[in-house]
């Protein structure tokens, strides 16, 4: 294929945020409502007049008319045709919308002569995203799980989109303080209204920053004018590159686990606290970057990666995984069913059984890890009457003082009884799950009645099956108690 055809120009500008390549040249100002401001670089401009739209990826200049999409933007300024412009911007931008190493330099260099906000500008940006927080729909926990309903038409079960063994998620919105904005919004927030509002805290516990989720369908149609998600810029107060979602209640059980789950999105992170996994942030948005891996190291250096099951998840999960190696952490990436996230996997399977996946993705991970490193199948290791160190994705490669888990012969005789006795448990597990859908669908024929209360009653039977195949499923207890 034409590497200039309409679908590679297509691909590479979709991988691309216009505001991050313009603002390598020109100092941006951030607003909400996915616009930046700044000062033109193509006429002599004294007074902000090029605005970049984030959502439609384009910029225009309301003084010299100047405008069009990245690809213009940088034919403009380099003085280039339209292909030498693709080709820089596959050359120099080649990970995505990473910016490469001279351009971020020009970028702080230009920030670092901006003065810095005092303690009064401060704690003046906070009160703002305190009142507007104020001003939305309270936090009570009917009004969460009205709010919860909201983010997703589909159903799974009697209406109601959750798995009967989903009661925690309630909760978890309440305590992260997921609320609904309301349609009137004072103007700073605008892009805001009527969107599903997730407050984002810093570590210390303040209030930098919102995420609002629109309460509409996406479609191809509405795409490109309805972001799904629209964010508070970056400001002195925050900074996405800088903050993860969560850390602020996520600290102390980080500390007593040992260890943290980094997720995709805001979502990921409320599913998994509400299954009891408490230790769980999630980055803002962005690239996981040195900051985010600075501000891990302040409380463990254990980190599992549990993103999307997809080819972008696990782009980022391969990129999270070589900044965190490269700050001497440990890792283990977590393994989902094809198609799945964190969120949609509660949704669908419960607290239980989703308890039991985490598991069994990390004991996937520490396997996959184990024959990386070693080359060696399990049963090798279980013979052995010493003690194996696994390293591979486990630790920093090729440094003196890389981290390793060691595992004694009594652990990995356990890993390797496991892995025979997997097919016919798995086998088992699928077959319970495949009766329980088959129940749950009957349900929706009954009201209350004495059949409803004896599907119920199997139910509960199946699921007490579930819950001891997956105890044998999870045997070997892989980084969390």
């Amino acid at each position: 294929m034409n590497d200039n055809s309409k679908e590679e120009i297509a691909k590479l500008k979709e991988a691309l945020n216009i505001e991050d390549v313009i603002g390598t040249y020109v100092e941006l100002e951030y607003k909400l409502g996915g616009k930046c401001l700044g000062l033109c670089p193509f006429h002599d401009d004294s007074t902000p007049s090029m605005h970049v739209h984030t959502g439609k990826q384009i910029f225009k200049c309301f003084a010299c008319n100047e405008g069009g999409d990245v690809i213009a933007f940088i034919s403009k300024i380099k003085s280039c045709t339209f292909a030498e412009a693709v080709n820089l911007l596959r050359q120099e931008w080649c990970n995505g919308s990473t910016p490469p190493p001279q351009h971020i330099e020009r970028r702080e260099k230009a920030r670092a002569q901006k003065p810095a906000a005092t303690p009064a500008q401060l704690a003046a940006m906070e009160a703002d995203n305190v009142k507007f927080m104020r001003s939305m729909y309270g936090h009570h926990p009917a009004l969460a799980r009205i709010h919860e309903v909201k983010l997703d038409d589909h159903s799974w079960m009697d209406g109601n989109k959750y798995h009967p063994d989903c009661d925690g998620i309630t909760q978890a919105y309440v305590d992260f303080e997921v609320s609904q904005a309301k349609s009137t919004v004072p103007g700073a927030f605008k892009a805001m209204r009527g969107r599903i509002v997730f407050p984002i805290r810093d570590e210390n516990n303040r209030l930098v920053a919102f995420a609002g989720r629109t309460t509409q369908t996406i479609t191809d149609e509405n795409r490109s004018y309805t972001p799904k998600y629209v964010n508070s810029q970056t400001s002195d107060l925050y900074n996405k590159s800088r903050t993860l979602y969560g850390l602020h209640l996520a600290g102390e059980p980080i500390r007593t686990e040992t260890f943290v789950f980094l997720t995709e999105g805001y979502k990921d992170t409320l599913a998994m606290v509400a299954a009891g996994f408490k230790n769980t942030v999630a980055q803002c948005g962005a690239a996981f970057t040195d900051d985010h891996a600075e501000l891990l190291k302040r409380y463990t250096k254990r980190v599992a990666v549990l993103m999307d099951a997809d080819d972008r998840g696990r782009e980022i999960a391969a990129a999270a995984i070589a900044v965190l190696h490269r700050h001497g952490m440990q890792t283990s990436e977590l393994l989902l069913p094809p198609g799945e996230d964190p969120d949609s996997l509660f949704r669908r399977i419960g607290k239980q059984a989703f308890r039991t996946i985490v598991a069994e993705s990390q004991l996937t991970g520490h396997l996959q890890a184990l024959k990386e490193s070693t080359g060696m199948d399990l049963a090798s290791f279980a013979t052995s009457n010493q003690s194996s160190t696994i390293g591979g994705s486990l630790g920093t490669e090729g440094t003196g003082n890389q981290e390793v888990i060691r595992m004694n012969s009594e652990e990995t005789t356990d890993l390797s009884l496991l892995q025979s006795d997997r097919p016919r448990l798995m086998a088992r597990e699928q077959e319970l799950q495949h009766q329980m859908r088959k129940l749950g669908s009957k349900r929706f024929l009954f009201g209350q009645g004495p059949e409803r209360m004896q599907i119920n009653t199997e139910l509960m039977k199946l699921r007490s099956q579930l819950s001891e195949v997956s105890k044998q499923l999870n045997r070997p207890v892989v980084w969390y108690k």
